[in-house]
């Protein structure tokens, strides 16, 4: 008489557990297997280890020769050396060869990720699996910025140095840490883009770094030289005639924005804005005595710009990818 309360209290316990097993399994988010065979397969081999290694073994060669230099050129009335101005300099130095770093590295995780799996047979493979346009998309993506976000905080320690020297905040290096995912971000969408529509890895790879390379050294090449023909002339005048302060704040906004289009001037016009104006969000440009204008910092412009454009280029290849897959 006493055995059937406890089976079914058993019972009715068996029941409550399942039920909150399938309550658990529905809240928790659902994994994407592309990006755990990626992550694997990426980590698997010594690729991933060689990469790391030369990139800090590379960095630390550049930073090695920035400090020697500086040494050895650079000095205080006294004979010493100025620990802040060299924690700025090895800092600045340090951010800008990663950038560099990052963009070049970045195309490479992504500009055959769709074109390679048509190489090798795989891409109907993953059509015929219950993966959607977009999981195959984010996993790709994921897979790259994991490892990129590897690379990015393993060289923190680097940049930490110039707080040992003096001269840098932590205001600084949270917006080179910033500026380089947003690079990052950026240049892995460009490649998965250029990986969708182009046939072949090689014409998808040349078209991720052609834009890659239009963007970091192109755009700052035209901002030079459009900067020395318009901005000087007009701001300083043409003899007797004076530009309006309309048409000096437009080109000090134009100059801006076309600074934020770039990650190597988006960096530079931040650390102006910093060590000039003490700030890293908006600060006044006074264009006369009687007319100022608020202008964002370059890191803004970059930031919103970049993902704007990432995202762009995102949704653009999941529809890609959706449109093949009903082909």
């Amino acid at each position: 008489m006493e055995e059937v309360p406890i089976q079914g209290n058993r019972r009715g316990a068996g029941r409550r557990l399942g039920s909150r097993r399938r309550s658990l399994q529905k809240r928790r988010p659902e994994s994407n297997p592309l990006l755990i065979k990626e992550l694997r397969g990426r980590m698997r081999g010594a690729r991933a280890f060689v990469v790391l290694t030369v990139y800090l073994v590379l960095l630390s060669c550049f930073t090695s020769a920035i400090y020697y230099a500086f040494t050895l050129n650079v000095g205080t009335p006294t004979g010493g050396l100025d620990m802040a101005e060299l924690g700025k300099t090895v800092f600045a130095s340090v951010v800008l060869i990663e950038i560099f770093m990052v963009a070049l590295i970045t195309p490479a995780f992504t500009a055959g990720a769709i074109s390679g799996e048509r190489e090798r047979k795989t891409y109907e493979l993953l059509r015929a699996t219950l993966l959607s346009a977009r999981q195959l998309v984010s996993g790709k993506l994921a897979a790259a910025m994991t490892y990129m976000l590897l690379l990015i905080m393993a060289a923190v320690p680097l940049e930490s140095l110039a707080f040992v020297m003096g001269g840098v905040v932590v205001e600084e290096l949270a917006l080179a840490l910033v500026i380089l995912l947003v690079t990052a971000f950026a240049c892995a969408s460009v490649g998965l883009f250029f990986s969708s529509i182009a046939r072949t890895t090689l014409a998808s790879t040349a078209l991720a770094y052609t834009a890659v390379l239009l963007t970091m050294i192109g755009l700052p090449v035209l901002l030079l030289f459009f900067g020395a023909l318009l901005v000087d002339p007009i701001t300083s005048g043409y003899g007797s005639f004076t530009p309006s302060w309309v048409v000096e704040a437009g080109l000090m906004y134009a100059l801006y924005f076309a600074a934020g289009l770039s990650p190597i001037t988006a960096a530079i016009f931040t650390e102006l804005a910093l060590e000039e104006e003490g700030t890293i969000w908006v600060f006044w440009y006074q264009v006369d005595g009687t007319h100022r204008v608020p202008i964002p910092s370059a890191w803004i412009v970059y930031t919103v710009a970049y993902l704007v454009l990432a995202v762009v280029l995102l949704v653009v290849t999941v529809l890609r990818v959706r449109r093949q897959e009903t082909r």
